[in-house]
């Protein structure tokens, strides 16, 4: 045996009535993107792409391995010239990707520029000297080289639905400047 329920009686067994209708909005029987738009699904979105995350970055100096040291004996301060005239040169060093875009892309993440650009090398070619005051019963020590940045990091792609993937990890080993240091010691 079959039973058939009216409409009315079927609308009360569910528990909606008016309020059911109301809840519809007069668009519903449109067509999405009818206005023009773009239709996105519900949920987030991220723009799609490569990229650089920065872990950790160390600054530290690399000496050329020259160094002149002036001693003063005296119990007055004297002036004293030092000579330092080795040619040195440094290189940077990117461990990931060989590709001049990434590199453009990790320098100018940890905001080195070495002579202007990207190169793959400094140097050090000039002759230095200087004429100092050293004081009495001091010695002291002048020394030059390359102050250097090492950064640690890894390339990421972030995909539409914002889900990201961990690509490569990276190291970048760079000069961003030159010193020349004076290092105080008593005799």
């Amino acid at each position: 045996m079959r039973v058939t329920l009216s409409r009315t009686v079927l609308t009360a067994a569910l528990g909606v009535g008016t309020a059911f209708a109301a809840a519809v909005p007069a668009s519903a029987g449109t067509v999405p993107g009818d206005a023009g738009g773009t239709v996105r699904a519900a949920g987030p979105y991220c723009d799609p792409g490569w990229s650089v995350h920065v872990q950790r970055k160390v600054k530290y100096k690399q000496s050329t391995g020259e160094r002149d040291e002036l001693i003063n004996r005296t119990s007055r301060t004297v002036q004293r010239t030092y000579s330092l005239t080795r040619q040195s040169q440094t290189k940077w060093n990117v461990t990931v990707e060989g590709s001049v875009s990434f590199k453009a892309w990790v320098f100018s993440e940890v905001n080195i520029k070495v002579g202007g650009g990207l190169e793959k090398q400094s140097s050090i070619t000039k002759s230095v000297s200087d004429t100092v005051p050293v004081k009495a019963h001091r010695t002291l020590v002048v020394t030059r080289g390359f102050r250097k940045l090492k950064v640690y990091g890894y390339t990421s792609y972030t995909w539409s639905n914002c889900a990201t993937g961990r690509y490569k990890s990276f190291v970048v080993t760079a000069p961003y400047s030159k010193y020349v240091e004076y290092k105080e010691v008593r005799n």
